[in-house]
């Protein structure tokens, strides 16, 4: 009989009201993939234990809100291996991005926005607990659900990494060949951090990868090394690590008391230029690139003033494929001034979705097999395969400027879906070094031997 009364107090009305639907979003991925969110979810159930139990209607429905608001942030910040201020800050550029513009968001979008409207309605109506037993019941409900999203997500969660532990040693693409002023013997480098561009873990994968980045593309002219390099973060913390050498973020390092590399390429005498497809005021770029040490900076404006088409997709702005005739024009148009270019690119922003302006209506790469289960991921190695062809088209033509080229990866690329995240290396991202063979000849140079070499 006690069992019974007790099975009678189990407040399953707040369980659904103030637990499983403000996270229906999250569970809904479970089957999928996605962070882990046990730690927030514990947190929100203990906070609505709290808020629930007030007599004030307006009380509650701020809790309501202030939930969603919290597990919306921090599984945006967890999936993009961002900070919550990074999150807001995207957020003022809602017009700029088209979210709707990817299936996967729309769907998302619709969940969040039909389950907050039904938790408003009801949650605030839902009984107050009349006993000791019901609140705990209501724990453990709310308990239940934390380790269920702790069984759901255990298979990727190595795979967020979002800061460096402390004392992990520094490592980058940058690092690992010794790039410095004095050991640049082209007369112009070119730095390019690839979005999204990780290291595929299983065959079929791979011979996509290679065949877009194949040290045989480019050893004709160019001495080609490749190699891999850790990672923790978002695609701003792949750039205080390849041009700083630190496991930082921007919004927080003491750029004053720094000395980055490009500052050390512009007192060598390099012009250093930066360009990138999206707003430069995204992620303050425009703010801090000049502290990196970079004097001009070409964001979408100015590149497609320059030529660069517009490419549409979730974030939409100039085409990377028109931006290395861009590069070359730049450095054609320097005469006998040394170049620093650093080139971020922006296309292959995950979700790539099907757009003719990206070229991705339809995709032809791997099997069709493969293509009919990883759609997405095909259309992100088509990018990655456009990329490398419109470099290509540029770099290897006998009139392009002498110059060392430093392609690397940003970050795996961070999809949701369990089976394509789980395709990749969790902890490392690939780079190809292009040393000019003519150059390494007049100087009698050899590179630094950190490195696989073809």
């Amino acid at each position: 009989m006690s069992n019974f009364r007790l099975l009678r107090q189990f407040p399953l009305r707040w369980i659904f009201w103030w637990v499983l639907l403000p996270n229906l979003a999250i569970i809904a991925m479970w089957a999928i993939g996605g962070p882990a969110m046990s730690e927030p979810i514990l947190a929100c159930g203990i906070f609505a234990l709290l808020v629930s139990q007030s007599r004030n209607r307006s009380v509650r429905v701020a809790g309501v809100l202030a939930i969603f608001v919290a597990l919306l942030l921090t599984y945006m910040a967890r999936s993009f291996n961002l900070g919550y201020d990074k999150i807001l800050l995207s957020s003022a550029y809602l017009d700029d991005l088209n979210p709707l513009g990817s299936p996967e968001y729309a769907a998302a979008g619709l969940v969040l926005v039909v389950s907050l409207v039904l938790t408003l309605r009801y949650a605030p109506h839902t009984a107050r607990f009349h006993s000791r037993e019901q609140m705990l019941l209501a724990l453990a409900g709310v308990a239940l659900v934390v380790n269920a999203d702790a069984m759901a997500t255990a298979g990727t969660r190595g795979s967020y990494r979002a800061s460096a532990p402390a004392g992990t040693p520094i490592d980058s693409a940058v690092r690992q060949n010794n790039i410095a002023p004095d050991n640049v013997t082209a007369r112009n480098l070119i730095v390019i951090i690839v979005e999204a561009m990780g290291v595929p873990n299983n065959a079929e994968d791979r011979a996509l990868f290679d065949r877009a980045w194949s040290p045989s593309r480019w050893s004709s002219r160019y001495e080609v090394r490749t190699g891999s390099s850790a990672y923790f973060g978002a695609t701003t913390n792949a750039e205080m690590r390849e041009w700083c050498g630190v496991w930082a973020d921007y919004a927080s390092y003491d750029f004053d008391h720094a000395h980055c590399l490009p500052q050390a390429f512009r007192e060598a005498g390099f012009r250093t230029l930066s360009m990138h497809g999206f707003d430069g005021g995204f992620f303050d770029r425009q703010e801090w690139y000049p502290k990196l040490g970079f004097d001009k900076r070409y964001f979408s404006a100015e590149l497609m003033q320059r030529g660069a088409g517009s490419c549409g997709g979730v974030f939409p702005g100039a085409c990377d494929t028109d931006v290395p005739r861009l590069i070359a024009q730049e450095l054609r148009n320097s005469g006998k001034q040394r170049n620093l270019v650093y080139w971020l690119t922006l296309n292959s922003h995950l979700p790539v979705v099907a757009e003719d302006s990206l070229g991705t209506g339809h995709c032809p790469l791997g099997t069709p097999e493969w293509r009919e289960s990883y759609p997405s991921l095909c259309r992100s190695y088509m990018l990655l395969q456009q990329l490398s062809d419109a470099l290509a088209g540029e770099i290897m033509k006998t009139d392009f400027p002498e110059a060392d080229i430093l392609i690397v990866g940003d970050h795996m690329p961070p999809f949701f879906q369990r089976s394509m995240r789980s395709r990749f290396d969790n902890a490392y991202v690939p780079w190809i070094y292009l040393r000019n063979r003519a150059a390494l000849e007049r100087h009698g140079a050899s590179a630094p031997l950190k490195a696989q070499q073809s």
